[in-house]
């Protein structure tokens, strides 16, 4: 079979069930009423008032990293990457990665001016451009062994001394205006002897480690959004409530371990004759269902939270395959009640974790999982994913209030832009449409 056909026997197997189980779940899970009422300023209802309203803002999260602001070899594709990423984009994920966040102790590089880190744009410098912009953020990440900083002292009591002093920083300078945070990333992923230093190692190899990291991270982001990130036996070790990830996640919960959210990466980092060992899973629509359903059992919300989606830099054959499977993908993942954010992770070609810029034979790059080329031109699964944000997946309505003043639609959950006319002159305002939102008053002075 050709590649296409094996990516896709699943799917096409399945194609009714599941495209019905999309359509009834974005119906359901992603859309509500909106109640509109409008009064004058004494609030008495006016009538047959004229408006439109367009959704702006989803409540959904959909997002990227943002590891390439500012740091593309040109000032060209630096403002260029700014304008694509701010339209396409909700969400960011900003780096918070410890060893090169402070590499030297006592000298984080959280201002804009900090000396340079490729792919380590400054917490500074992404807060000011999604703020800017209206994105909201994830910090990525405080605690994840394998991105240690080699200063940290081999005396475990120090280590952890360390880790709340590191904690304490970034909340008092960060948690007003990133609300999500990955407390731990990848507990699961590394070896337990895998770091040199061995105060690390113990505290790695610690049975309370991550009940400890929850601990810290609650006491400094008390009213925050915490995520236990994870990559491992996820999709491809997946037995229900048999599989270790859940087991662990059981065990937390059931130690009142503080985690908000479930962060689920999909990287298909897997050579292409060895794609479908992970792809016979992650590529069919039932077991992804089964997947979400039996995470979904924590009352937790799931992100998606790492995606790589390969070319292999095949062509253009190859970019068709993997915006077929972005479609397939973002459509079931959308359209399930447990989950509230999908989050791809390299955006551009060329410029992949553990690779020289532009290298696309080696490390992360070898996979061609971006959605933009090289020259940050589009890819089909780019203007797939934009399609089904901006027009698949919006709501765009024009009525008129009836005689008590009131008007209901159905929308897409989020930001709405509202445009009403009372006496021939035009009002402009936004309201939000959510599951908890009561009816929406539009005061007309």
């Amino acid at each position: 079979m050709t590649r296409r056909e094996t990516v896709f026997k699943s799917y096409n197997e399945q194609r009714e069930m599941c495209e019905e189980r999309i359509r009834s779940g974005i119906e359901l899970n992603r859309k509500t009423y909106a109640h509109l009422s409008f009064v004058d300023k004494d609030k008495k209802p006016l009538k047959n008032v004229k408006f439109s309203a367009s959704l702006a803002d989803h409540e959904y999260k959909f997002g990227c990293n943002l590891f390439m602001l500012d740091e593309f070899e040109s000032q060209e594709k630096n403002e260029k990457y700014r304008k694509i990423f701010a339209d396409a984009f909700n969400y960011a994920v900003v780096p918070f990665y410890w060893n090169t966040l402070e590499p030297e102790k006592g000298k984080p590089r959280y201002e804009k001016s900090s000396p340079r880190v490729y792919r380590r744009p400054t917490p500074d410098l992404c807060v000011e451009y999604c703020k800017q912009n209206g994105i909201r953020m994830k910090g990525h990440c405080l605690v994840y062994d394998a991105f240690s900083p080699a200063w940290l002292p081999d005396d475990p009591a120090l280590v952890w001394k360390e880790y709340d002093r590191h904690f304490g920083e970034i909340a008092q300078r960060y948690k007003n205006d990133i609300h999500d945070w990955d407390i731990v990333n990848e507990a699961i992923s590394w070896p337990a002897y895998k770091n040199d230093n061995p105060g690390m190692t113990a505290i790695f190899c610690d049975r309370r480690f991550v009940e400890k990291c929850f601990e810290l991270g609650r006491r400094h982001f008390p009213t925050n959004n915490l995520f236990l990130n994870e990559a491992a036996g996820i999709w491809e070790r997946f037995r229900f409530d048999r599989s270790y990830f859940y087991l662990l996640l059981e065990r937390y919960a059931n130690a009142q371990v503080s985690f908000d959210s479930i962060g689920m990466q999909m990287h298909m980092f897997q050579p292409r004759d060895k794609e479908m060992e992970w792809g016979a899973l992650r590529y069919n629509p039932q077991k992804v269902y089964d997947v979400l359903d039996t995470y979904g059992e924590f009352n937790r919300p799931l992100h998606i939270s790492e995606i790589t989606l390969p070319t292999y830099n095949g062509g253009p054959e190859d970019e068709e395959i993997q915006a077929q499977l972005l479609s397939m993908l973002y459509r079931i993942w959308f359209s399930h009640k447990a989950t509230d954010g999908i989050v791809y992770w390299n955006l551009v070609d060329g410029y992949a974790h553990g690779a020289p810029i532009g290298a696309l034979d080696k490390g992360e790059n070898v996979y061609g999982g971006g959605l933009l080329n090289f020259d940050l031109s589009e890819k089909p699964a780019f203007k797939e994913m934009k399609r089904l944000i901006k027009e698949e997946w919006t709501t765009k309505v024009s009525d008129i209030s009836d005689e008590g003043g009131k008007a209901t639609f159905r929308g897409f959950k989020g930001k709405y832009k509202l445009t009403y006319f009372v006496d021939g002159k035009q009002y402009d305002t936004e309201f939000s449409v959510t599951d908890n939102a009561a009816q929406t008053q539009i005061v007309v002075e």
